[in-house]
């Protein structure tokens, strides 16, 4: 591997490490699941990093890549049974933003990643779509559902039982 290379991997590992364990620990609310699906992101990244036209099309790739390591891990019977709400937590500047990421939490993981993504990661319905690889209307319709299911939640005062 070249110095160059290196310092490419080295900085698409600064600038999007964040959100790509974000992502991950949404879907598998693991922090060893998680950190796992983000290193294997990363080896993915780099065994085709020859075939990516840009950053911004490495960074889609990366998090797509992401999306499906943790799909898979899901399915998997080696995934770790621990549940770590707090690794997720500690990602909260102030107690609103603790209270309403425990509701978010308690969404079906479908709304559940979409939300993140959009509300925490800042990516727009369109990115999101093409990580997911699910159409932009269904993410807005994600998007959507699961804001009424948050507002239902927070409107009662508890945490939803899916």
């Amino acid at each position: 591997m070249t110095d160059s290379e290196k310092q490419y991997f080295s900085d698409m590992y600064d600038k999007y490490s964040k959100s790509v364990y974000g992502v991950c620990l949404m879907y598998l609310k693991n922090k060893d699941d998680a950190e796992e699906a983000v290193s294997e992101s990363y080896v993915r990244l780099m065994e085709n990093a020859a075939r990516l036209e840009n950053e911004t099309h490495a960074r889609a790739y990366l998090l797509r890549s992401a999306v499906n390591i943790c799909k898979n891990l899901l399915k998997s019977g080696w995934r770790k049974n621990t549940v770590h709400d707090e690794d997720i937590m500690m990602y909260m500047t102030t107690e609103e933003e603790e209270s309403v990421m425990e509701e978010v939490l308690s969404l079906p993981p479908k709304y559940r990643a979409v939300m993140y993504m959009h509300y925490y990661a800042g990516y727009t319905a369109k990115e999101i779509a093409e990580i997911m690889n699910i159409s932009q209307s269904t993410v807005l319709s994600r998007l959507l559902r699961g804001r009424r299911r948050l507002k239902d939640i927070l409107l009662k005062g508890g945490c939803y039982n899916v």
